[in-house]
């Protein structure tokens, strides 16, 4: 008798090498980072999965940081794993076919690689969905309403509106709660702990030299520092800790200005 998965759980176990490298789910990054060394972890993927059927993977690797060309020991190798995590335990159900981009030659000038690939995925849930949202690149102020959006968030926090604050990312927070299964505590708690944050020396900090990226497949944009990370963070000075906060903005079909999600 075949078991029945409630609560499948989409994982991306990756190994990667010598490349600064970005790995995106149906056009939205689950991972981005430059590595000098050797890293090899696994993230939850479920948040970018907005719907049963297939799923759409793409990598890209680009040379370090103040190089041209990617280091013959740059490398990335990645699988999709399904559990259950139903009464939180962790059932490993499937593990995905690997995927390996080709390794560069010592004499090869190649200034990026990509590898796309998909799997089939099944989910329970239902997310509030960017995908019905407008094509952002049709809209000639896009660039002042996104800044116009970080703006305002990074003013909640400075004014210490955090009510107002949490209500502002709140459908961010319902779509990675419900994703993820987590209950109604530990959603807040998630929330409570970046207001806690904000309220013990962690500084919103002024947007950095950014740049615009688009991403599921136009619905969304967000800002990047040049080097991939978010441009929108907080800085506590006295640990000298970065705080890191990722916002995709869409535009509702009929509205006219951003919203987080």
């Amino acid at each position: 008798m075949m078991n029945i998965i409630t609560q499948p759980y989409y994982t991306l176990d990756f190994s990667v090498a010598a490349c600064n490298f970005e790995i995106l789910v149906n056009d939205i990054p689950v991972i981005t980072m430059e590595s000098e060394g050797q890293i090899s972890t696994n993230i939850p993927i479920n948040y970018a999965i907005y719907k049963s059927g297939e799923q759409f993977i793409t990598a890209n690797i680009k040379p370090l940081a103040g190089t041209e060309n990617l280091h013959p020991d740059a490398s990335l190798k990645f699988n999709v794993r399904l559990y259950d995590v139903a009464n939180n335990d962790f059932k490993r159900i499937n593990d995905y076919e690997e995927v390996k981009l080709p390794q560069v030659e010592e004499n090869q000038k190649v200034p990026f690689l990509t590898q796309e690939t998909e799997f089939v995925a099944e989910i329970p849930y239902s997310l509030i969905n960017w995908n019905n949202g407008e094509n952002l690149k049709d809209v000639d102020d896009i660039k002042e309403k996104v800044i116009q959006a970080y703006n305002n968030l990074a003013n909640l926090l400075k004014e210490e509106k955090y009510a107002e604050f949490a209500e502002k990312i709140s459908v961010r927070e319902k779509n990675m709660a419900t994703s993820m299964y987590l209950t109604s505590s530990e959603s807040k708690a998630r929330i409570n702990s970046l207001i806690d944050d904000a309220k013990n020396g962690f500084d919103v900090m002024p947007l950095p030299k950014s740049i615009f990226k688009f991403y599921g497949y136009g619905k969304l944009v967000t800002l990047k520092k040049l080097n991939g990370e978010p441009a929108f963070y907080l800085y506590n000075k006295e640990t000298k800790e970065e705080l890191m906060i990722d916002q995709m903005l869409y535009m509702p079909k009929g509205k006219t200005e951003l919203e987080i999600i």
